[in-house]
């Protein structure tokens, strides 16, 4: 392995045709004489602790054809003198610093056929000359600050099998166009506002509606939760708070007022607590045990099923008669502040809630497949959860944690992380639920705390230090990973570890053996990597454990 700068006399071989050090521990810049490397035609530096930007010079290298400079930290602008570098067919920059704009020079590179610029800090809109690569197979702008519409240019592009766009701030339709057809919503996931055929995106020709009505539904968020919130300080409030969020409801809005006379009570401009929460209780036969779809220690979560709406989950609190305390009341607040302030795909949905004497409950989407621990529980149901399935989940819990640690101020700490607690819909997605322990890291704040969550998936520092920090979600995380491997608790295993210098068990011996082994070498070497990474989070050291931004990088190589 190597490490310290790149050697200048690297840049004296000017007869150098493949030029691969990735993966060492290189540090400091790249040289800006690297372009003297006129008769380069594949550079790789990836994987390593380069800084600074990428140079100018780089336009010296005109026989350049693959450069891959990913898994760095280099910052500052994309040069536009990259332009020049015309032969290139496969260009990397993920998982950097970089920002400002993607420069429209890069359309010059007609033979291009890979081009990855996901995990930056990249502004601005997509240039639409990116249309022109029409050699172009692979694009992925993904997890940047990209704002605008997706140019229509790029519905022409016919070689492009493969895009992802998702988690910027992209807005409007989906142009036309064969990739736009066949890819998946995952790949438009996490943007502001696009629209489209895809379920899951809002058809467009609700935009007008769908614009106010966010603004509106902000406003009022923000009006609901901080009275809550002051309310509950002073005395527990008697009256009833509600509100419904969710996209689907304006969408639905659209849909049933055009083909019924009645207004649905869920849509932002017809909104009525009280008639919504009466339409609750009638739906459930006033919190009947028939509905009832869960029990925890403080509340029943029950399948409520209200004409004209979508299916919800609603989660009761313990009324006052029955001697709701004030850790449930706590537990109440924490879910709603939580969940009020993250927005991801892979974080359960807050709809809304109701605190009074009488009846006091959160409303959510619900979750037809439940919890991942009953799927995994069952001998039937957990053969639905094929390995490529595995592998999603893990990705999808991993990218909503990182949001909470990394995209939220201040960071959000889940506390409980177990497969209980991750529900999944009907395509098997991920999402995270039960916020009720759920904390705010503050900055300035010793982040001292009772033990919570649930045994067997607890950080072991917890226990003598009773500190809070996100470490405690990155051990949960290991911890879940291997039983998504396992199908199983990997206690046995995890107590292993703590006697073992040993990086675990083989992988064949650790899958879940109610399913064929892996057959595609893609699905096993992320099984491996899945299950490096959850010994990697396990490390009895948590100071020496990656971060979840750390973890969904890996995951996404």
């Amino acid at each position: 392995m190597i490490s310290g700068k790149i050697p200048n006399e690297i840049v004296q071989l000017s007869k150098m045709g493949y030029l691969d050090l990735s993966s060492n521990q290189l540090s400091g810049d790249i040289p800006a004489e690297i372009g003297k490397l006129s008769k380069l035609f594949k550079l790789i530096l990836k994987d390593n602790k380069l800084s600074g930007e990428v140079p100018a010079g780089i336009r010296g290298l005109s026989n350049l054809e693959s450069l891959d400079l990913s898994i760095n930290m280099l910052g500052g602008l994309i040069p536009d003198q990259i332009g020049d570098c015309w032969k290139l067919q496969s260009l990397s920059l993920s998982m950097n610093y970089l920002n400002g704009t993607i420069p429209f020079q890069i359309a010059n590179l007609r033979a291009l056929q890979y081009f990855d610029l996901s995990f930056n800090s990249l502004m601005g809109g997509i240039p639409p000359q990116l249309g022109s690569l029409l050699d172009l197979e692979y694009l992925n702008l993904s997890n940047n600050n990209l704002n605008g519409s997706v140019p229509t240019s790029l519905g022409i592009m016919v070689s492009l099998i493969s895009i992802n766009l998702s988690s910027n701030n992209l807005e409007g339709p989906l142009p036309e166009g064969k990739i736009f057809r066949s890819a998946t919503l995952e790949a438009f996931s996490n943007n502001k506002d696009l629209c489209g055929e895809f379920q899951g995106l809002r058809p467009c020709y609700a935009s007008v509606i769908k614009k106010g009505g966010r603004n509106m539904k902000s406003k009022l968020v923000i009006i609901i939760v901080a009275s809550f919130v002051g309310a509950l300080s002073l005395s527990i409030t008697s009256v009833g708070i509600f509100l419904f969020l969710e996209k689907k409801h304006s969408r639905n809005t659209v849909k049933d007022e055009s083909t019924s006379n009645r207004k649905n009570p869920f849509s932002i401009w017809h909104f009525d607590g009280k008639t919504v929460y009466e339409d609750i209780v009638e739906a459930s036969e006033n919190f009947d045990d028939k509905y009832c779809i869960g029990v925890g220690g403080t509340a029943k979560v029950y399948k409520v099923e209200i004409p004209g709406a979508q299916v919800l989950a609603v989660k009761k609190l313990r009324s006052m008669a029955e001697g709701t305390g004030t850790e449930n009341i706590k537990s109440f607040t924490n879910e709603v502040a939580a969940l009020t302030e993250i927005r991801h795909r892979n974080i359960m949905k807050l709809f809304g809630f109701c605190f009074q004497k009488v009846h006091s409950f959160l409303v959510y989407e619900f979750m037809e497949r439940g919890s991942l621990a009953g799927m995994l529980g069952s001998e039937e149901r957990a053969k639905e959860l094929d390995w490529a399935t595995r592998v999603q989940i893990v990705k999808g819990v991993a990218h909503a944690l990182s949001n909470m640690h990394h995209d939220c101020s201040p960071p959000i700490i889940h506390r409980d992380i177990s497969s209980k607690n991750i529900l999944l819909n009907p395509n098997h997605e991920a999402c995270i639920s039960d916020f009720g322990t759920a904390r705010f890291l503050k900055p300035n704040s010793s982040n001292w705390t009772t033990i919570a969550g649930t045994y067997g998936y607890l950080a072991p520092e917890l226990a003598y230090t009773m500190v809070v920090t996100e470490k405690c979600d990155v051990y949960s995380f290991g911890v879940l990973v291997l039983e998504v491997l396992m199908g199983n608790h990997p206690g046995e295993l995890i107590a292993n570890l703590n006697y073992s210098t040993s990086t675990g068990a083989p992988l064949k011996d650790v899958l879940d053996d109610r399913l064929s082994p892996p057959r595609s070498l893609k699905i096993a070497n992320e099984l491996a990597l899945m299950q490096n990474l959850a010994l990697l989070c396990l490390c009895a050291n948590p100071q020496s454990s990656p971060t979840m931004h750390s973890v969904c990088r890996q995951l996404e190589m």
